[in-house]
């Protein structure tokens, strides 16, 4: 009859190792979430009147080509910020289009900036 001893890896038991890689790979993933929080990416702008789409230097009465300027730019967020007298119809239009083509997270602002007087 054959006995086969079962040994614990000495490296593994040692407290003062474990203890030290928990505290070094904390310390790396607590710089990796800083380092990932510094280098987040703006959301893509997108600015809607009741006249014109309007995303960096793309305007447009056509939301076609603003949608094709953020779906090449590829953002993980766009901030659709449209102005009170904007009709639901032309931000639903825009979002729809978008949508289609590429998911992303949207948010939406109401701003008085910039928008033509009623």
């Amino acid at each position: 009859m054959q006995v086969t001893r079962i040994t614990r890896n000495p490296i593994a038991t040692n407290s003062y190792f474990c203890k030290t890689m928990k505290f070094i790979s904390c310390s790396v993933a607590l710089a990796a979430l800083a380092l990932a929080g510094c280098f987040a990416f703006k959301p893509v702008e997108v600015h809607i009147t009741p006249t014109a789409y309007q995303t960096g230097n793309i305007k447009s009465e056509l939301a076609t080509p603003v949608v094709d300027e953020v779906v090449r730019l590829k953002p993980s967020k766009v901030l659709i910020i449209h102005c009170k007298t904007t009709p639901f119809a032309k931000v639903f239009q825009f979002e729809i289009e978008l949508q289609a083509r590429h998911r992303m997270e949207l948010s939406w602002a109401v701003a008085d900036d910039g928008c033509p007087s009623a």
